[in-house]
């Protein structure tokens, strides 16, 4: 396992903090902040306590969701540790453009525990799948809920959220073709191989070598969904709830200012279709464009008054300070020396008899 790139991870934060100032530049510059404080004081804070309750179950999903899947793959894990790796997760996530770094890191953290590299990938695999699934899910919901309000914005914002949500689609149109067909990504593969036989031949065995360590953790794959259907969905109804959870920090925002009117299920649809439109867009944790977008989406929601206001608050509960947090948690692991290189195990072969952690 190759060591952490310190110089791209300081780069990647520096872009990440240079976003923040300049979208909070951006927001409120224009903002007197005498009115931005008294709407903030106006605030109750009991309701963005259980806004912060819902980041927890967020947590305590994504944590849920990894143990599942590690022990669907044969190398189970105590559920502290698979907390951290959701907030390991969260954080890197975070701070690298379109959540690249997220999934190598998590992957890191378990080799780093002791688990094989083969059992923690297919177990991300499956939790990014079933987290896509459910986050098409609630989108789809919150477009067939807000779509007079969609099709009314500008073109250049309405494109840019099909051009984000048509991402988000091929991803899972890929991964659901990678897992459930058997004939068409190894008849991708081969077409790619007739040029690259011509282009490329000194390559071509270190590629299929490759390819068919892929293709045998695919199949692998393939076969524990087909054995352990029922734990798969309770995975996906596991995603929905977290994503719920993290999609109703707004609606909590909202109770909190003493607005009424707006119901959480809307809310909740509306922030389904932001998210989903700017979370694979190439910017550290989508800092700027979901800033933007709120500002955009919410004005029915919240009065013009209280609107910056609403939109800080929202992002400083279900991002800011939990992004702090993660960061303090990572931090305070790394300083106690307690993450100690373990013997990697050896791999688990998946077996359809291997039972799942309750």
């Amino acid at each position: 396992m190759h060591k952490f790139r310190w110089k791209k991870g300081l780069a990647c934060g520096g872009l990440f903090l240079l976003l923040v100032g300049i979208t909070l530049w951006l927001v409120l510059k224009d903002q007197n902040p005498a009115q931005l404080w008294t709407a903030v004081k106006q605030v109750r804070l009991p309701l963005l306590g259980v806004g912060l309750g819902c980041m927890a179950v967020y947590f305590c999903c994504e944590a849920k969701n990894i143990q599942t899947g590690l022990s669907l793959f044969g190398s189970p894990a105590p559920y502290r540790a698979c907390l951290f790796y959701a907030v390991n997760g969260f954080f890197f996530s975070a701070v690298t453009p379109s959540a690249s770094g997220g999934q190598p890191m998590q992957l890191y953290a378990m080799y780093r525990d002791g688990h094989a590299p083969a059992p923690g990938v297919l177990a991300l695999l499956t939790d990014f799948f079933s987290f896509q699934m459910a986050a098409v899910t609630l989108a789809v919901l919150g477009c067939f809920l807000h779509w007079q309000q969609l099709i009314s914005l500008e073109r250049g914002v309405l494109l840019c959220f099909f051009v984000g949500t048509a991402l988000n689609l091929v991803v899972v149109a890929i991964l659901c073709i990678a897992v459930f067909s058997s004939r068409v990504l190894p008849a991708l593969w081969k077409g790619i191989m007739v040029p690259a036989r011509r282009l490329f031949p000194q390559r071509v065995p270190a590629w299929n070598q490759w390819w068919e360590q892929q293709w045998a953790d695919l199949c692998q794959c393939r076969q524990c969904y087909r054995t352990h259907k029922k734990q798969l969905g309770k995975m996906f109804l596991t995603s929905l709830l977290q994503l719920t959870a993290y999609h109703s920090v707004p609606f909590w925002v909202y109770l909190a200012f003493g607005l009424s009117g707006q119901s959480a299920i809307a809310v909740v649809g509306l922030q389904a279709v932001l998210f989903l439109s700017v979370s694979s867009l190439p910017l550290p944790g989508a800092v700027g464009l979901t800033e933007g977008g709120f500002l955009l989406l919410y004005q029915t929601v919240f009065p013009a008054a209280i609107l910056p206001s609403a939109m800080l608050l929202s992002r400083t509960v279900s991002f800011y300070l939990i992004l702090l947090c993660c960061g303090l948690v990572i931090a305070s692991r790394f300083l106690r020396g307690s993450w100690q290189a373990l013997a990697p195990q050896k791999p688990l072969a998946v077996r359809g008899e291997h039972s799942l952690s309750k």
